[in-house]
């Protein structure tokens, strides 16, 4: 288990809730009796309300958890707490129950960065912007459908995330020390107490699984990646045209007297910065969890589970630090962008539809008239809105040998950036309507897993409650008795 002092505190928790489901569980199949249990919860309550020793490893923490449990426990109960099961598959849960909170909380705070670009991409379905590809213009959108390229990514590290949850939230107890007791306990009853789908269904697999690590490892980083790229495209905008952007004062770095001028955006940075230790350390919680030799893994997944535990933990921030940005500190320059949109010739690909469609020219002659037209262009700087009717005349001339005479008016029907959006009426285009359509289904995926997440709580929640009530039943019909 990791080593913090807060870190401990979780894990100890974790292991007196495993602990109360499993005595729970061997009250109701008759292993021991009311009394025994008891004691074993009494005992049970007031370990778990102590501090935890510091530095233990898995196994190590529980075996010290059960030395207590004894040291409280009447003369009747010592051992009892451990009938039917060892250090090894209750260490095992706890870790599986720790790891499922910080996923769920990983869930909550993605629902909440896809949330920020939903209501950030709604305000600018009508913000037109050039797009580049590595250093070069590419074609025009609007804002909305560019943030759609991190909105998508998203969505799918969280449903990846909820089939990581899934499996993650099993019992592994009842494996015992790897075969399981001799004696008849009920592994369903126990995954039941905990809030769990189910039991991890081998025994085998139940001590020595590792891939639920590497899972959850790898959507953390994969939940961290679009918020990175799209920190470090606003970096480039800053660089390259400082009005792109404004930012509030509160991401700019302290003024400094000798620089007064010098305030980069460190919180942007910053952000970027986190996202990629992320990723980093993300890699490493995967080696380590896959030079886990094939065996029982209890004692040697520590390290692994560590690192992942903090992967996980470190995606949650940056989505939910994200977030914090999208909901006002950075504010984008609409202007600016419609000015950029229909620079660099990128609209010139649709005049070769123009002369294919109204012109009734083959593609290749229509496509190589395009092109002429686009270089010529480029060569006298002028923009798509400054070609006319001569400029496509005398490049058709040397391709098809005659003019073509397309009217001025129907030129910016094509070559106008908003035209080009608008047209673009595709399923996922860019046009308006395309761009709601997209952003409506994504708010439907966003209220769909924020219901699974709902529900895994309430399942815990309800779980938590029945242990409540049982262990009072018990202690009142011990009492009683």
């Amino acid at each position: 288990m990791p080593q913090s002092a807060e870190a401990n505190r979780e894990a100890w928790q974790a292991i007196a809730t495993g602990a109360i489901a499993h005595v729970i569980m061997l009250r109701d199949t008759a292993i021991v009796d009311d009394a025994i249990a008891a004691a074993v919860l009494t005992a049970i309550d007031g370990v778990q309300r102590a501090e935890p020793p510091s530095g233990s490893g898995s196994a190590a923490l529980v075996a010290a958890f059960d030395e207590r449990i004894d040291s409280l426990a009447a003369p009747g109960a010592v051992s009892a707490a451990s009938i039917a099961r060892t250090r090894y598959d209750l260490a095992a849960a706890a870790q599986r129950l720790v790891l499922r909170d910080r996923l769920l909380r990983l869930a909550l705070s993605l629902n909440t960065a896809r949330s920020a670009l939903l209501d950030l991409a709604d305000d600018h379905v009508f913000t037109l912007m050039q797009v580049w590809s590595g250093s070069s213009p590419l074609q025009p959108t609007n804002f909305a459908h560019f943030l759609t390229g991190a909105i998508a990514p998203l969505a799918r590290a969280a449903r990846r995330l909820h089939g990581t949850v899934d499996e993650v939230d099993r019992s592994p107890l009842g494996a015992a020390a790897l075969a399981g007791p001799g004696l008849p306990i009920d592994r369903d009853e126990t995954a039941d107490l905990l809030g769990m789908e189910g039991p991890v269904q081998s025994t085998f697999d139940a001590l020595t699984a590792v891939d639920y690590l590497t899972d959850a490892a790898s959507v953390a980083a994969a939940s961290v990646l679009p918020p990175r790229q799209l920190m470090e495209e606003f970096l480039r905008w800053l660089r390259a045209e400082p009005q792109a952007l404004r930012i509030a004062d509160e991401l700019l770095a302290p003024a400094n007297g000798d620089l007064p001028v010098f305030r980069p955006p460190a919180a942007i940075q910053r952000l970027a910065v986190h996202a990629r230790v992320v990723e980093s350390s993300a890699d490493g919680a995967m080696q380590l969890a896959r030079a886990i030799p094939y065996g029982p893994a209890v004692e040697t997944i520590d390290p692994a589970f560590e690192m992942t535990l903090e992967t996980v933990a470190g995606a949650a921030t940056v989505n939910e630090t994200f977030a914090t940005l999208l909901a006002g500190p950075i504010e984008f320059n609409r202007a600016w962008f419609a000015r950029q949109a229909g620079r660099a010739l990128v609209t010139m690909g649709d005049l070769a539809d123009l002369l294919v469609l109204e012109e009734g020219l083959p593609p290749a002659a229509a496509r190589d008239i395009t092109a002429l037209t686009a270089s010529r262009a480029a060569q006298e700087g002028i923009e798509a809105s400054g070609i006319t009717p001569a400029t496509i005349d005398a490049a058709a001339l040397l391709v098809i040998g005659r003019e073509i005479g397309v009217e001025i008016e129907r030129l910016g029907a094509y070559l106008a950036p908003r035209r080009f959006v608008e047209k673009r009426t595709l399923l996922g285009g860019p046009a308006p309507a395309a761009v709601r359509e997209t952003l409506e289904w994504e708010r439907a995926r966003l209220e769909a897993d924020r219901r699974w997440r709902d529900e895994k709580q309430r399942r815990i929640a309800l779980a938590a409650e029945n242990r409540e009530i049982r262990t009072h039943e018990i202690l009142a019909t011990a009492s009683s008795g």
